[in-house]
C-alpha cells in the first residue's frame, strides 16, 4: 500500500470549507442501498440492503450524485494536482497530502474502490475513500502538508 494518499481540491472548495476535508454527506453513516436505476445499474459488486460496499460504489461512480461520508483520494499526485485545478478551469488549487500511517490513530477508515468495485468508474485513479469514525471531517492529524497551487 502506498504511504501517501492525495486530495486535490479548488480554490473556492477550500476557501468554503476552509482547508478542511469535509464529506458531502457529513454525519450519514457509509452504507448505501444499491441502485437499480435505469442505465445507470451495473453488475457491479454491490449487495441488496444498505452496505458499505455499495456505499464506495455509488461514491466512486458520482458522489455528487450519490453523497456519501466519505472523502475521494488518490496515490497519484499528479491526478491530484488535475482536480485541484479541474484540468485547468482555476488557476489556483490545493493538494492535501495524507499520512496513511496516521489514519488508524485518528479513527479513519480506508476503502479502496477496486477491491468492491468490479468495475471503477476512474481505474486509473486507484481511488481510495476515507471516512472519519463519526462519519465527520477527516481530522486535520492526518494531513502532512497542504500545497496551494
Amino acid at each position: 500500500m502506498d504511504r501517501y494518499l492525495y486530495r486535490g481540491v479548488n480554490h473556492l472548495l477550500y476557501e468554503e470549507s476552509r482547508g478542511r476535508l469535509i464529506p458531502k454527506a457529513f454525519g450519514h453513516p457509509f452504507k448505501a442501498n444499491n441502485y437499480f436505476g435505469g442505465d445507470t445499474y451495473f453488475r457491479d459488486g454491490s449487495v441488496f440492503g444498505p452496505s458499505k460496499r455499495n456505499a464506495v460504489i455509488k461514491h466512486q461512480r458520482d458522489s455528487s450524485k450519490h453523497p456519501t461520508s466519505g472523502v475521494s483520494t488518490t496515490p497519484i499526485y499528479e491526478n491530484a494536482r488535475k482536480y485541484a485545478t479541474h484540468n485547468g478551469k482555476y488557476t489556483e488549487g490545493y493538494v492535501f497530502t495524507i499520512d496513511v500511517q496516521l489514519l488508524d490513530q485518528h479513527g479513519v477508515n480506508i476503502y479502496h474502490v477496486a477491491e468492491h468495485a468490479t468495475k471503477p468508474t476512474i481505474p486509473n485513479d486507484k481511488e481510495v475513500i476515507l471516512v472519519a469514525d463519526d462519519f465527520g471531517i477527516l481530522p486535520k492529524e492526518i494531513i502532512i502538508k497542504v500545497e496551494k497551487l
